[in-house]
């Protein structure tokens, strides 16, 4: 096989080499480089992410670059070092030849940063000019700029090697999303082009869906349209939000002949409240102050008593108002039309907004609610619970939890997208919410400590269950005996404390430190499995599941590291729960910036972890990284389950999801049971993946099983229920607003049955 290669090697810096490789004949092509240092080989790597040198040659779209960080010393005892194909031979550039630690060759300048087109008119990455400083990047088209912003967000970065980088998100104006072909550049420091830059893209107005509808098109291609804006969604910046707010409200609610009854809470902003029901567009409401005990979230239980005996005959349905909650005109239209459409509903809430910010809520999340009160401004329960409240329910957040008393109401609440009123403020009593909180988990006989906690958001608290059962540790390796080495140094304190076991996999490793050093882990008590043949992830992890000692498994990357000895004991706490089938931890990158907060369906018609522009201890949106919420799905990379479930259900689909997907795959089945997903905040660990840059993995075999993840649970993917339809389906999300915003129909915490295809497919 003959190549028309063009290709460049080079030092970025004291320890790392970089460079592209390309078939000019075949540009998409994607080589694998391997790194050779005096004739010996060291690594191999894809070369796939983006090369500025590359594309300014007009390589491709430029992604065939590649780099290695090589460890401490190695170029102060090395005389060549060189790149070459693997399993061909052929040079890539010139090797480079060195005098103790100065190369002959100059050593390339640091990349500037990298930027990258994510639908719409957003464009995000990440930039460094050099100074420490949150950089400006200057967007130009035709020479003149259009855009200018600060990169103030986080971004990990691996090369040359891992560290954390000023993000930005850049949405550029409105004017340019007319449908025509533009081509921005981006310029960071002193004029300096990003990788990546120029980007050339196409914007049509409110999606290519609805300007293809607009034009009267063939329903073909308005199909074709529909997908691409799935593929490349659109999304407008919060700060935009004021002046798009009436495209984020839904349609006219049906009328109602339903009666509510209203019930404000005494305290500062409550004359507004009142003011506000005044205005409303549905008549058939009776409505009363609740008077202050203690404060201004607490009530007495007898002048909740009186209001239901002399004002309330007749009235099914009670809305619960925070002190200073000011309603929209069709608030009680719209929680009136919900009851006449779910009337089984435990609970019914909508968004709000404060001090003019959308705070988009998830469908109903009974983990989220006992540690935030995400819903408490503003909530609808039915009068049996409003009666239970005359003797069990003292304060606002003990309203609002009342109703899960019973084990499973979660399934019946509704959540309405779409703001329904706003306030000035925030709540903010955490000690109330604890005290709600451990209320509610007595009434459901569930053993738990609850402390409270400051909130960036809302009011916080954290629960922790008295846990138990045995845990098997499950770790796939492969070579790589020092990131093995560090994994289990760092868990064996966690390990020791809950008695747990460590079964490492070993896949056909040959190095013979690891060989070694599995033999020395065997002699400490760890069992190790052999596991043969091609490296299936899915497959070796059934094989030792199934051989596990405990009740509860643990997968756990041997790239993870440990930060405490409390991470699976808070682990096992949050699977203490019969409703929670799947717990996983927040991972950072070495960097500290936010790896894995939970994953969200439907980004790019596809799965992301969330968070990932975050950095440690960021509240995230909302404050959804500070408390344990529910997901869809959460990274194998360190996650836990019952064995008897996971055996139940087939273990990890090693058929369709051998390498990818298979963690989101087994969640989503864990979901149709029933079950609950928990991403819990409160166990950190550090994940030494290496970082996505520039384009995604398009290798086959990741093309294939993000393909089945399609087909199987494409209709899961588009309507994530703990993801609002006003936030974008872009990466990274949480982070704008969905333009458009997709349906606001009133929603449950439901999941869409998956698809299986047959065998062959």
């Amino acid at each position: 096989m003959t190549f028309e290669l063009v290709s460049d090697f080079f030092r970025l810096d004291a320890r790392a080499v970089s460079g592209f490789v390309c078939d000019g004949a075949r540009p998409e092509r994607r080589f694998t480089v391997e790194l050779l240092v005096d004739g010996l080989h060291i690594g191999a790597a894809l070369a796939d992410h983006a090369s500025a040198r590359a594309k300014k040659l007009g390589l491709g779209d430029g992604c065939c670059g590649f780099t290695f960080v090589l460890s401490e010393g190695l170029f102060a005892q090395a005389k060549m070092v060189e790149a070459r194909l693997a399993n061909v031979g052929s040079a890539v550039g010139a090797p480079l030849l060195f005098n103790g630690s100065a190369p002959a060759q100059a050593v390339a300048p640091s990349p500037h940063g990298f930027v990258e087109w994510s639908g719409g008119l957003r464009f995000t990455g990440w930039a460094d000019a050099g100074d420490g400083a949150p950089p400006e990047i200057a967007v130009l088209i035709d020479g003149e700029r259009v855009a200018t912003a600060h990169a103030e967000n986080w971004r990990h970065v691996d090369r040359p090697r891992p560290q954390a980088q000023f993000g930005f998100d850049i949405t550029l104006p409105e004017h340019l999303a007319d449908g025509r072909v533009w081509t921005a550049s981006f310029l960071v420091g002193r004029g300096v082009e990003l990788e990546g830059s120029p980007v050339t893209f196409v914007a049509p107005p409110g999606g290519l869906e609805a300007t293809l509808a607009a034009l009267d098109a063939p329903p073909g291609q308005r199909l074709t349209a529909h997908y691409f804006d799935r593929l490349m969604p659109g999304s407008l910046p919060f700060s935009r939000y004021g002046g798009a707010r009436e495209n984020f409200q839904p349609a006219a609610p049906a009328p109602s002949e339903t009666p509510l009854g209203v019930l404000a809470f005494d305290g500062d902003g409550v004359e507004a409240t009142l003011t506000s029901l005044e205005t409303q567009t549905h008549l058939r409401w009776a409505g009363g102050v609740l008077p202050r005990a203690e404060s201004a979230l607490t009530f007495a239980p007898e002048d909740l008593a009186d209001f239901l005996r002399d004002h309330a005959d007749g009235i099914g349905w009670f809305l619960f108002l925070a002190p200073g909650v000011v309603l929209n005109a069709d608030a009680l239209a719209r929680f009136a039309c919900a009851t006449d459409a779910h009337p089984d509903a435990s609970l019914i809430y909508a968004d709000y907004e404060i001090s003019g910010w959308p705070v988009a809520l998830p469908a109903c999340d009974c983990e989220r609610m006992l540690e935030q009160a995400y819903f408490a401004p503003c909530f609808l329960i039915p009068r049996a619970t409003v009666e239970r409240a005359v003797t069990s329910a003292e304060n606002l957040f003990r309203l609002a939890n009342l109703a899960f008393d019973q084990a499973g109401a979660g399934a019946t609440a509704v959540h309405l997208p779409g703001p329904a009123m706003r306030m000035e403020g925030r709540l903010d009593d955490s000690g109330l919410l604890a005290q709600a909180t451990s209320s509610h988990l007595r009434a459901r006989r569930i053993e738990a400590a609850v402390e409270p906690a400051p909130g960036a958001a809302a009011p916080r608290c954290r629960v922790h269950r008295r846990g138990g059962g045995k845990v098997s540790i499950l770790i796939p390796t492969r070579n790589r005996h020092e990131l093995l080495r560090n994994c289990i140094d760092s868990i064996f304190p966690a390990t020791t404390k809950a008695r747990a076991e460590i079964i490492v996999i070993d896949n056909e490793s040959s190095d013979p430190q690891t060989l070694r050093y599995l033999q020395q882990v065997e002699q400490q008590g760890v069992a190790v499995v052999r596991a043969p043949g091609p490296f299936n992830y899915s497959h070796i992890n059934n094989l030792a599941a199934a051989k596990a000692q405990g009740d509860i498994l643990c997968f756990l990357n041997n790239d993870v590291v440990a930060q405490d000895a409390h991470w699976l004991e808070e682990m096992v706490s949050r699977l203490a729960d019969e409703t929670t089938g799947v717990v996983g931890a927040k991972l950072l990158w070495p960097s500290g910036v936010v790896q894995h907060g939970g994953v969200t369906l439907g980004v790019n018609f596809g799965c992301a972890h969330d968070f990932r522009d975050r950095i440690d201890r960021d509240p995230g949106y909302f404050g959804a990284l500070e408390v344990a919420r529910e997901t869809c799905a959460v990274t194998a990379a360190c996650m836990l389950t019952r064995k008897n479930l996971f055996l139940e259900l087939g273990g990890f689909d090693a058929l369709r999801f051998p390498i990818n997907f298979n963690d989101v795959d087994y969640c989503l089945r864990v979901r149709e049971m029933g079950l609950r997903v928990v991403f819990t905040p409160h166990a950190v660990l550090t994940h030494h993946e290496s970082a996505s840059r520039g384009k995604v993995d398009d290798t086959g075999r990741f093309r294939r099983e993000l393909w089945m993840l399609r087909h199987k649970w494409g209709e899961a993917l588009a309507t994530d229920p703990f993801y609002s339809p006003l936030l974008a389906l872009s990466d990274p999300s949480y982070s704008a607003l969905a333009w458009p915003p997709r349906s606001l129909a009133p929603r449950r915490n439901q999941i869409q049955p998956g698809v299986q295809p047959p065998p062959g497919y």
